[in-house]
């Protein structure tokens, strides 16, 4: 079975920063285990809106996304796949999601990230619609530096595996090997 892969950037993200195309770029080689990688343009990065990137996932994806598709989320791209997965319909459970710096909760929120604080609805449905759910979080992320208590959540809730990445910040440097690894170790197919 060949996995597609589909990136959700971060706030203020783009498929040509962070480590979007160093990752692309890895996964495109023979034997990575995806048979293709899409990082997503998401509209407005500066000012996203719950609406406006679930759409633009939901447009792609379609409302029934195959499942060998592995979902892979940045900072709020998580949140948009949470979003987004609640929406589908119950079914056949897509392949994984590996959600990166990925947070329930933010220390101090800005006003335009309100939206994205709001609950998700339909949290099991969320939890049904993935085979493997992988977080990778970092011990020193500043949006989120009570790591104990985020990886809690995300056990708690969706029954993750949660990897912490010892300085790992936000992971916002061009090359991250920890989301190359967690991604090939859990979600790679063998050629």
């Amino acid at each position: 079975m060949e996995r597609s892969l589909y990136i959700v950037h971060r706030w203020a993200g783009r498929p040509d920063t962070d480590f979007y195309p160093w990752l692309e770029s890895k996964l495109r080689q023979p034997g990575s285990g995806f048979s293709a990688v899409h990082t997503l343009d998401m509209p407005q990065p500066v000012l996203p809106t719950p609406e406006a990137w679930v759409g633009t996932l939901a447009r792609t994806l379609g409302p029934t996304p195959p499942a060998s598709t592995v979902l892979l989320g940045h900072s709020v791209g998580c949140q948009t796949l949470l979003r987004y997965l609640s929406t589908l319909p119950p079914g056949e459970p897509i392949a994984g999601a590996l959600l990166v710096a990925a947070w329930w909760e933010i220390d101090s929120p800005w006003e335009a990230l309100q939206p994205w604080l709001t609950p998700i609805p339909n949290l099991e449905r969320v939890r049904a619609a993935v085979r493997k759910w992988v977080v990778l979080l970092s011990d020193s992320d500043p949006y989120t530096p009570d790591y104990v208590r985020n990886q809690r959540l995300w056990e708690e809730r969706l029954g993750a595996e949660v990897l912490l990445q010892p300085g790992g910040r936000h992971f916002n440097n061009p090359i991250e090997p920890a989301v190359l690894n967690a991604l090939q170790a859990h979600f790679a197919v063998s050629p």
